[in-house]
Formats: C-alpha cells, structure tokens, sequence
C-alpha cells in the first residue's frame, strides 16, 4: 500500500537512509503547467535544517523531474521525480537494530514483516513524506489550472498546552511562514517556540494540532455514500505517521455537541465546509491533530530529530489534502451525473 489515490494517484519509494526518496505521480491531465520549480518551493517548506526547532540533519531535497513534463507541461504520462539522500548519519540508530522506542513503529513492522532498515526508520521516517509533498505539487498544479479559486492554506494552531484561537478571516501561507514554528498568532509564536527549544535541549517532544482551511470550493465534491469528502480527508491524514485524530468544523466543536440540536444547528460553521459527504461550498476546515514524537531522552540527544514535527508538517498536510481534492475533482468530471 505505497499509492494513494484513484484517479489521481501517487506512488512514494525510498527509505530515510537509502540513495534516494522519491514519487511516481499518474493519472495527471495533460496540458498542466508544472516547472521543477513549483515542485522545488513545497519541498523547501518540509526540508530539514531549515530552523532551530527543527532536526539539525541538512538536506537541501533538489528535486529532479525525470518524466511527464515537456516544456514545462505535464504530458499525460506518468510524472517520476527523485530527491537524492546526502546528510545520512546511519550509525546514530546503530542501537535501534535491536532496541525499540516506545511509541515508534519499530516493534510491530519487525514482528510483521521480519526484515527492516533500522536507519533513520527506513520506510517509517518522516522523511517518506517529502514523497507525499512532490504528488502534492503536482495535484496543486492541476486544481491551479482546473479550479484556480481554491486555496489551501495549513498552519499551527496547537503545541502542548499552548492553543491560538481559529483566526478570524483566512491567513495566507506567507503569514504562515513569517514566524519559524509556523503559527501566525504573532503573540502565541514566540511561547511556542521557547517551548519547543526547552523540549528539544531535555530530550522531549510536544504533540499539539495543525489547521487547515480550503476556501473557494465548488458545491458537490465528493462521494454521496462510500468516497464521502469527509472520509477522503480523513484517510489522506491520518495516514501521516504521527498524526492521531482529526476534527471537523470550529474549534470549539467539542463543546457545541453538548448543545441541542436547536443550538447545534443555528450556524453552519459547525459543519466544516461538508453536508452530506459533499463539499457545500462554504469554507473547509478540519484540525488534525499529531502526537508528540516518539524519539525521546538520550536517542533523540544523540541522534538528529524534531522534537516537534509540526511545524515542518504543515506543507506534508497541505499535501495530502490537495491529492484528495484533485483525485475527487477528477472523479467528479468522469461521472458527473452519477447518483
């Protein structure tokens, strides 16, 4: 199970510590304007190294497209495009061979599949998702071209105890961007980052929540029963590896299911941009939220590691997000008046 998607699908490959990391993008439309550009900017907003909150590892993840784009538009043909491993430092997880960390996927993938690459977590790193950011591009390049009123913007709206309030109008990526944890509360950043820094000198990690908003949506996205928009999202995340839940709709949800239907129903915020399984039109928010990492105490100190993978998880949101969409837009146009 390494592609996702039904129309629109991307294949990842690679592992954390291997030559290379990469995705395999089908099912793509020709005619797409897409440059290794586009694709070179998603990769910088995940790369490693790029603060001090972030895992010390540096790569500069140069992407190189190796098919399915002629003259800076996509051909129809499947889109490969390879990153290439250069900052392994393998011997940090020497110990790992044989010693498992608690809440990671190193006991269960070797009791199941008997075999694995220890370094840097193999399929299981974070890394893999550099993969998912390259198929994100490419679905971003399609919905540029097919539904150019969307916008899909993600930022940090939790770390630990400290939680920004759902902004009141949307924020752009490069108010997102402004600040190094990725919260565009300018007030709230400062405390997040101080919090992250003392996690990442004791060897601990935060968890905490990303939110994303999609405006611009048509009516009708999505499958009425089985392939509902909510279903969608919620498999496209949840299948990033450190994610736990994803909520719909305000921030304050979980206080307004105490209320009557009456009250529950008098605003449609309450919905998330999706009726029925469908889009509705309205503004798509959910919050996915992320458990702390699972590399902790003298492994994350002797290793190189985020000690909270939120800020850096926000374009690998994004990403998924944006496949789901395009994979759902493409399904819409193949049969559009089915019921």
């Amino acid at each position: 199970m390494n592609t996702f998607g039904e129309l629109f699908r991307v294949t990842t490959f690679g592992e954390s510590h291997g030559p290379a990391m990469g995705a395999v993008i089908d099912g793509c439309p020709a005619g797409v304007a897409l440059t290794t550009a586009q694709v070179q900017r998603a990769l910088d907003r995940r790369r490693p190294g790029q603060s001090a909150v972030t895992t010390a590892r540096a790569e500069a993840d140069a992407v190189e497209l190796l098919s399915g784009v002629y003259e800076e538009k996509t051909l129809g043909t499947p889109i490969a495009a390879v990153v290439r491993n250069t900052n392994q430092r393998s011997e940090d997880y020497a110990r790992l061979a044989k010693e498992d960390r608690p809440g990671h996927a190193d006991r269960v993938w070797r009791e199941r599949f008997q075999h694995r690459d220890p370094r840097g977590g193999g399929r299981t790193s974070g890394r893999e998702t550099l993969s998912r950011v390259i198929g994100g591009a490419v679905a971003e390049a399609l919905l540029a071209r097919e539904l150019p009123t969307v916008s899909t913007v993600a930022w940090v709206s939790q770390v630990g105890p400290l939680v920004a309030p759902l902004p009141a109008s949307p924020v752009t990526r490069a108010q997102v961007d402004a600040h190094s944890t990725r919260c565009p509360d300018q007030s709230l950043a400062p405390e997040i980052e101080a919090l992250i820094l003392d996690a990442k000198a004791k060897g601990d990690s935060w968890g905490g929540a990303i939110t994303v908003r999609v405006d611009g949506l048509p009516v009708g996205l999505g499958e009425p029963v089985f392939g509902k928009l909510k279903a969608r999202l919620a498999d496209a995340v949840t299948g990033i590896g450190a994610v736990t839940g994803v909520v719909w709709g305000p921030e304050d949800l979980e206080a307004r299911l105490r209320l009557p239907g009456t009250q529950f129903h008098s605003t449609r915020d309450v919905y998330g941009g999706i009726q029925g399984g469908l889009s509705n039109g309205e503004p798509l928010v959910l919050r996915v939220l992320f458990k702390p990492p699972a590399t902790l105490t003298d492994h994350a100190k002797a290793g190189r590691h985020d000690p909270c993978i939120l800020p850096r998880a926000v374009p690998v949101v994004e990403a998924m997000v944006s496949l789901v969409l395009a994979d759902l837009w493409l399904l819409k146009l193949a049969r559009p008046h089915h019921a």
